[in-house]
């Protein structure tokens, strides 16, 4: 049991060590699409909402990139507090 917890462990710590920057390439983009989405709504007088509806993954990077936004500020607003 102990040599299974061990192979799960270092498949974790593997897992983490590839596809980390894999996932933090994808949250910058989706950082980054979220005002390049806004401002395409502005100039072409449309609403966001409008906009983010026309691509299935338009929308799901929109989200992500959401949550990517609210996850990091949180998190240089803690650093800032407590450095």
């Amino acid at each position: 049991m102990r040599t299974l917890l061990n192979f799960i462990i270092l498949l974790l710590i593997f897992g983490i060590v590839v596809f980390f920057p894999i996932f933090f390439s994808l949250a910058l983009v989706s950082m980054l699409i979220v005002p390049a989405t806004w401002v395409y709504a502005q100039l072409t007088g449309q609403s966001y909402n409008f906009v983010i509806d026309q691509s299935n993954m338009l929308y799901k990077l929109n989200i992500f990139g959401q949550w990517a936004i609210v996850i990091g500020g949180s998190l240089l607003l803690l650093s800032l507090l407590y450095i």
